[in-house]
């Protein structure tokens, strides 16, 4: 029996180059936020990447793009929340996303680099938010050491916020 090979999976910040891929190889789809197309969303995070407010992280292999992940330090003006991310040691995991055939330790590998290079900017607590109707994701963010601390309402949905000490 051959030997088995393991996929080797690189995680880098996302490019502008990213946007169609992401797109058109099923790692960001669905319905698109409100007013917008998720390639106008695409190009705001990577604008507030430039900026130093969010790191968007990329999975890929040889076969593609297989999922992503933000890290937020600072949300924009408007939508701050300090319990959430306070832009200086609070920092906020968002849009965790994987392709649908992608092998199931990309969210992993994905929270870990978050992780990482949340470490790198002296960030002391990492948050997590998740509507409440996926308990799957729940139960995953646990086992990844997250515990929930608020429970938000939305007009469409109850958020359960998590967070985990990463110093």
């Amino acid at each position: 029996m051959p030997p088995v090979s393991a996929r080797k999976i690189f995680i880098r910040y996302a490019v502008a180059a990213d946007i169609e891929r992401l797109l058109r190889e099923g790692v960001v789809s669905g319905p698109p936020p409100p007013r917008e197309s998720w390639a106008q969303r695409l190009v705001k995070w990577l604008a507030e990447q430039r900026a130093g407010r969010r790191a968007v992280l990329v999975a890929e292999d040889p076969s593609g793009l297989l999922g992503m992940v933000h890290l937020v330090f600072k949300f924009p003006v408007g939508y701050e929340d300090a319990e959430a991310a306070n832009g200086m040691d609070v920092a906020m995991m968002e849009g965790l996303r994987t392709r649908a055939d992608a092998p199931a330790e990309v969210g992993s590998q994905l929270v870990e680099e978050a992780q990482r290079i949340a470490v790198k900017r002296n960030v002391k607590t990492l948050t997590f938010c998740l509507p409440m109707n996926q308990a799957r994701g729940i139960r995953q963010a646990k086992r990844w050491g997250f515990q929930e601390f608020r429970i938000m309402a939305e007009p469409a949905k109850m958020l359960a916020f998590f967070r985990k000490s990463i110093e």
